[in-house]
């Protein structure tokens, strides 16, 4: 890809499953207004699509080539995070029974998500990469914040995407590591660490809905509280730290499901209106 000259772009792709489809939407609208970002971070379905972006495959062609997949199908993923939660419940207790740790276990989610990510990667590693980009995941073992900028892009992408009870552990570096938005689910401090002179920070998550029915929706609420605090209070010490350097969006993606891929047309549009109504905003 080319450099752009003049201010430098630094983009923060949030998680938040498929609503995080959103973020193919923000980049053909950047690159409509010539705006291509330098840096990049992202954390779960930000980094995936980040990682992508920054290995060279363009947001269109993203956009066209899932159009034409059913990832529900391909990573046997059911229909809510509800139900992904209770069959790993199921699944544990099967794995306590047999008395064998889940790492003795294979996971087949976790294997056709690290072909899918190694193809459109295109075998790239972090160090090959055209723009500089990080992908955050968290430290199972010690709850530790993990930046990854080197080794294999798709080890590194499917440990920031590695959904707890969807997907299990990727190994990396000796540590196993899940998904980054229990850490920092919009890594903005991450883009910071490049300095450029505007950060653009894409905000998918979603807000809590309706109360909970059953036990396990009811302990889901519990961590997505504790999610929602941390990201609020990283979110204003980023704003007290860099005033009118960050621009924070929020594509309208509140109806999507975690799992809900079907729906990209819908986050891609939300994605784009988002950033049209922000461009202003941007080096003003």
């Amino acid at each position: 890809m080319k450099k752009r000259s003049g201010p430098r772009l630094g983009l923060a792709l949030g998680g938040g499953g498929a609503r995080g489809l959103a973020h193919l939407g923000v980049l053909l609208e950047l690159e409509a207004a010539d705006l291509e970002p330098e840096v990049l971070a992202g954390t779960s379905m930000g980094a995936i699509v980040g990682g992508l972006y920054a290995a060279g495959q363009h947001p269109r062609r993203l956009v066209q080539l899932l159009e034409h997949l059913e990832l529900d199908k391909i990573f046997g993923v059911p229909k809510t995070y509800e139900r992904v939660v209770e069959q790993a419940v199921l699944e544990a207790l099967w794995e306590r029974l047999r008395r064998r740790p889940w790492w003795e276990e294979a996971s087949p989610r976790l294997s056709r998500l690290l072909e899918f990510l190694r193809l459109l990667g295109k075998n790239q590693h972090f160090e090959d990469l055209a723009i500089p980009f990080v992908a955050v995941a968290a430290d199972l073992a010690t709850g530790e914040e993990v930046r990854i900028d080197e080794g294999a892009l798709h080890i590194g992408v499917a440990a920031s995407a590695a959904l707890p009870g969807l997907l299990g552990p990727v190994k990396w570096r000796k540590r196993y590591l899940v998904d980054g938005g229990i850490v920092n689910n919009l890594p903005i401090d991450a883009v910071e660490e490049f300095g450029p002179q505007q950060i653009l920070a894409v905000d998918v998550s979603a807000p809590l809905g309706p109360m909970p029915k059953s036990l396990v929706e009811v302990a889901l609420r519990s961590y997505q509280i504790t999610a929602q605090e941390l990201g609020e209070l990283k979110l204003a010490w980023a704003h007290k730290r860099l005033g009118e350097r960050l621009l924070v969006i929020r594509p309208h993606v509140e109806g999507i499901g975690l799992l809900e891929f079907s729906k990209l047309p819908e986050a891609v549009e939300a994605g784009r209106e988002a950033t049209r109504s922000a461009l202003r905003y941007l080096f003003a």
